[in-house]
This record gives structure tokens, C-alpha cells and sequence, in this order.
């Protein structure tokens, strides 16, 4: 899945330096549309203690004003 798709997503992580939680059949963490979707399954699988984050930005390089927004015709 390319980055800029998974922003408004959810995710379900262990910790903050390493995560093994809720990745799929090919090793790429899954991704939730909602965090009531995320948080669900976080009860249906009994995880003792994760996180659940929302991705907020995919920083790109070559855009590099916050939020996605282009400088030169920023209002």
C-alpha cells in the first residue's frame, strides 16, 4: 500500500520501538479505516497493552510545507 493511502488510517502496534502486531499474510502492518474498526479488534484478539495510532501525514520530500500544503499559493 502506498503511504499517502494509509493517511486517516488506523494502526495497531505493540510499542513504539518494535511491532509485531497485526500484520498481514505478506508482513505489511494492516491498516483500519476507523478507530472503532481498530479498537474492536484490539478487544477480539485480547491484546494485553498496544496502541492504536491514527496516521495523521506522509511527509514527502518534495512537498516539504506541513499538512500537504504547496507554499507558493498557500493563501
Amino acid at each position: 500500500m502506498e503511504n499517502e493511502k494509509v493517511v486517516g488510517k488506523y494502526i495497531i502496534i505493540k510499542d513504539l520501538e518494535f511491532s509485531d502486531f497485526m500484520k498481514d499474510e505478506a508482513g505489511k502492518i494492516m491498516t483500519f479505516d476507523t478507530l472503532e474498526e481498530a479498537c474492536d479488534t484490539c478487544g477480539i484478539y485480547e491484546f494485553p497493552n498496544v496502541l492504536v495510532c491514527k496516521i495523521e501525514f506522509n511527509h514527502i520530500e518534495e512537498n516539504l510545507h506541513p499538512y500537504g500544503r504547496d507554499e507558493e499559493n498557500d493563501d
